[in-house]
């Protein structure tokens, strides 16, 4: 079966900012790269890092109203890497496919104004 076949909820070619953070990683900051497309249920983009299939993440991105079917909100997943695919160019890049497992909302509040 296809992988279109399998997806149980639509993906949108959206390249937002992602963002990530290996869980298993101190040393290795966060990192930003733009999202190939996103679903309610995962994410793929392209990265130069080594990346194993089950490898545990933190991904945060921006879900506009079209993914939510509500207001557009920034997410932060607790995530795993579900695919590693190489784009098989020679920048050395795979294609990254992670599954959000479980999510908080990350509020935005405004700042006071000052008097």
């Amino acid at each position: 079966m296809a992988r279109s076949d399998r997806r149980i909820t639509p993906r949108f070619n959206l390249h937002t900012p992602l963002t990530f953070h290996r869980n298993a990683s101190d040393s290795e900051s966060t990192q930003t790269v733009k999202a190939i497309n996103v679903s309610c249920r995962g994410a793929y983009f392209s990265s130069g890092l080594g990346f194993c299939v089950g490898e545990a993440l933190e991904v945060s991105v921006e879900l506009p109203r079209s993914v939510t079917g509500t207001k557009p909100v920034t997410r932060r997943f607790a995530s795993r890497v579900a695919h590693v695919e190489p784009d098989g160019s020679s920048l050395g890049q795979s294609g990254i496919g992670v599954q959000f497992l479980y999510s908080e909302t990350i509020l935005i509040l405004p700042t006071a104004r000052k008097h």
